[in-house]
């Protein structure tokens, strides 16, 4: 039986909750993160000596000025390392300097926004387009000045525009006699106008009570169009990690709303900070980001019903393990995240992690609360 070699791991500590690697002291590491902990089991069924190389560039990798790749890419482009694991996309320009394992599952990237409240008064609006109340308030208008003109004065035009209003939404009518000598236009008013009207006021009023009896629901942004709509409203914020693979996708992007996502986010430098992007649970900050990452920061808990993802996506890109030309066991590397995969163990990484990290996370803010509970007694 050949001797498994050493195998060197270009490792990017790039956020905690993803892929985190310490050295102790004593020269063992321990492993952080549901990309961490898929790496601690990579590593176990290798069943042979490693070592972490730990990359100074925090990021998976991208080309620079000068043409070469930076973070874990560039280590195993040039030799440094063997292999890479984090969501490493199997993309065109990388084969050029490196291989990769088979694709062990497709990743999404997509966003997640915080719903708010829709606290306008006068959201009942909305059933009607601009448009369609535009036309309705001039052809009121209308009719109430040819109504005075055909009365030649005998009624104020406040009381004209008053009474037809009131016909409009169900009440009587009080015409005069003068009136009915313009039998054409005063047929029209009474067979056609009050019923469209009458109808309109009949939906709003459904609309109206349905509001009292349940609050409208928080609103939402559906997919990337409504993400730039919003974006260019100033109403959010679209952040993104700075070197990451979707970056320069939407900023070169051909589709005209993601360009300008990608030009806003260049302008505005709204890059995420992962230090503090649970920290801080801004409302009109949205994250693109993987798929697994926002389920991971989004998808359980409290945050589940107060953050929405995306209906659409980015783009989907396969997923694997980065090696490096002529790496002489890659079939090894293959063989382990195939068997992985297929005992579902990567999803199970994901969830063990998820839900320890949150309950630590409630955990301390429960001592916190508790803390400041027992001041305030001892006040």
């Amino acid at each position: 039986m050949s001797k498994i070699p050493k195998l060197f791991v270009a490792i990017c500590n790039y956020a905690a909750f993803q892929l985190h690697v310490n050295q102790t002291a004593k020269g063992q590491y321990t492993f952080a993160g549901f990309y961490g902990k898929y790496v601690e089991l990579v590593l176990e069924a290798w069943k042979g000596e490693y070592e972490i190389i730990f990359t100074k560039d925090f990021d998976l990798g991208v080309k620079d000025s000068s043409g070469n790749w930076t973070g874990q890419i560039g280590a195993v482009a040039r030799g440094d390392a063997d292999i890479a694991i984090s969501v490493m996309p199997i993309l065109e320009d990388t084969f050029r300097d490196l291989e990769f394992s088979t694709a062990y599952t497709l990743e999404e990237v997509s966003f997640a926004a915080q719903k708010w409240s829709e606290d306008d008064i006068f959201q009942f609006l909305m059933l009607f387009d601009k448009a369609v109340w535009v036309s309705l308030f001039i052809s009121l208008i209308s009719l109430s000045v040819l109504f005075f003109l055909i009365l030649e004065g005998k009624k104020n035009y406040s009381y004209v525009l008053l009474n037809a209003f009131a016909n409009v939404i169900g009440k009587s009518s009080d015409l005069e006699k003068d009136l009915f000598r313009w039998k054409f236009i005063t047929g029209c008013w009474l067979l056609f106008f009050p019923v469209v009207l009458f109808v309109v006021s009949l939906q709003l009023s459904a609309v109206l009570l349905s509001f009292l009896t349940l609050p409208p629901q928080s609103k939402v942004l559906k997919d990337f169009r409504d993400l730039s709509e919003a974006v260019q409203r100033g109403s959010h914020r679209a952040y993104i990690a700075e070197r990451a693979a979707q970056f320069p996708f939407i900023v070169n992007s051909k589709v005209d709303y993601l360009h300008k996502i990608g030009n806003a986010i260049i302008k505005n430098k709204w890059y995420i900070d992962f230090n503090s992007v649970l920290n801080e649970h801004d409302p009109k900050a949205v994250m693109i980001m993987a798929r697994s990452a926002l389920n991971f920061l989004f998808g359980s808990g409290d945050l589940k019903q107060l953050y929405r993802k995306s209906t659409d996506n980015l783009f989907v890109v396969p997923i694997g393990v980065a090696l490096k030309k002529n790496f002489c066991c890659g079939s090894r590397i293959n063989k382990i995240v195939s068997r992985i995969e297929s005992a579902g163990l990567r999803e199970k990484i994901l969830k063990d992690v998820s839900f320890r990290y949150w309950l630590d996370i409630f955990s301390k803010f429960t001592k916190n609360e508790t803390k400041v509970f027992r001041t305030f007694i001892k006040i």
